[in-house]
C-alpha cells in the first residue's frame, strides 16, 4: 500500500506546486508623447503577467517617483497596454514619470523617464503658443 500511496501523493504535490503559474507583471519601457506646456501622454505595454492595478507615478522630484511617493494616477488596463494623458502640469518644468502594474504576486515598475514641459509664450493678443526649439 505504501508503494502505491507515495507516488500518488508525490504527483499530487507536484501538481499543486506547479499549477500556479501566475507571476508579478513584467513591463516594457514607458513611452511618452505629445508633451505640451501642461500635459504629456504616457503608455506602457505589459510583456507578461496578470494586471489587477496599474498606472503612473510622476513628480518634480526623481527621489519621490523612485520611492513611489510622487503623484499617483491609476488607470484602466486594456490588455496589452495601459495609458493616460497626465494633465495639470506646470509649463517649463522637469517631471519624472514611471509606470507601475501589480497583481497578488507583486508589483513591477518601468524605468523612470524625464521630460520637460514646454513654455507658453503669449503673443500680442495674449494667445499662448508652445516654444519652438531648434
Amino acid at each position: 500500500m505504501k508503494k502505491v500511496l507515495i507516488p500518488i501523493l508525490s504527483v499530487m504535490l507536484l501538481c499543486l506546486t506547479s499549477c500556479d503559474k501566475e507571476t508579478a507583471p513584467v513591463l516594457n519601457e514607458i513611452s511618452v508623447a505629445d508633451i505640451t506646456a501642461n500635459s504629456v501622454s504616457c503608455t506602457v505595454s505589459v510583456a507578461e503577467g496578470n494586471v489587477e492595478d496599474c498606472g503612473f507615478y510622476y513628480g518634480t522630484s526623481k527621489l519621490n517617483v523612485t520611492n513611489s511617493k510622487g503623484t499617483r494616477v491609476q488607470v484602466a488596463y486594456a490588455s496589452p497596454t495601459f495609458s493616460t494623458v497626465i494633465t495639470g502640469l506646470t509649463p517649463n518644468t522637469t517631471y519624472y514619470i514611471k509606470g507601475y502594474a501589480m497583481n497578488e504576486k507583486g508589483e513591477a515598475t518601468t524605468a523612470i523617464v524625464e521630460i520637460k514641459t514646454l513654455v507658453n509664450i503669449p503673443d500680442v493678443d495674449d494667445n499662448k503658443y508652445p516654444e519652438v526649439s531648434k
